[in-house]
């Protein structure tokens, strides 16, 4: 989390989380010092591995309220250090996420957004999302070409994805934004393991800040065998 989202308040707080977690207490002090929202449990992909993708009967499909995000924002924006707009959902479907996003930002949250990016996206949404003060858009590259790909990202296009991060990547640079951070992300499995080095190769040629190689997440209880 850089420094200038860090507080003396935030700084004491996570001290103390991090004391009543060595100590093993079961009454706790200290507030929350990382939150994980998920703004959606929709998405637009079926991935085989997710939840979400396989629609599997767990929670009922629903959309964060701006309003009930602000409600816990105001709650917590003391004690925050990062908020990561995430889970098994794809966030960029909602169209207030831009909204959240510069009011966890407006006050003082460093805010983390993970996103498969296959999307054709209106109404000038990269452009707001670019400019709403978001802190780390990690975008997953899970293939470099479509056949790989969408082994793992049924019905995503790859080329979508490309062109998005170049648009991201564009808006950055005209606008001189020190943040977000993009990073493009693979998810390593066998199938496009042999893709590692042109994976590398292409998050260069888009200018991407970083990249990174990660595992494959899962729930146990509701993926496919």
């Amino acid at each position: 989390v850089p420094l200038e989202f860090r507080t003396e308040l935030k700084k004491e707080n996570y001290s103390l989380a991090k004391k009543e977690e060595y100590e093993k207490k079961i009454v706790l002090k200290s507030m929350p010092y990382n939150l994980v929202i998920e703004p959606t449990n929709v998405c637009n992909l079926q991935c085989p591995l997710c939840s979400t993708g396989i629609d599997a009967k767990t929670r009922q499909k629903g959309v964060l309220k701006f309003e009930n995000f602000k409600k816990l924002i105001d709650e917590i924006k003391g004690y925050v250090l990062q908020l990561s707009l995430q889970n098994w959902g794809e966030a960029t479907l909602v169209g207030d996420l831009p909204k959240m996003i510069k009011y966890a930002a407006d006050n003082g949250i460093f805010t983390r957004l993970s996103t498969n990016f296959s999307i054709q996206y209106k109404n000038n949404f990269l452009d707001q999302l670019m400019k709403s003060g978001l802190g780390i858009l990690v975008i997953d590259l899970d293939g470099t070409t479509q056949e790989i790909y969408e082994k793992y990202r049924k019905n995503g296009n790859l080329q979508t994805v490309l062109d998005n991060i170049k648009e991201v990547v564009k808006i950055k640079k005209d606008n001189s934004l020190k943040f977000p951070i993009i990073q493009t992300r693979m998810l390593v499995m066998k199938h496009n393991e042999h893709q590692i080095e042109q994976f590398k190769k292409i998050s260069n040629e888009l200018n991407a800040d970083e990249m990174e190689l990660g595992n494959i997440q899962m729930n146990p209880n509701t993926a496919k065998k």
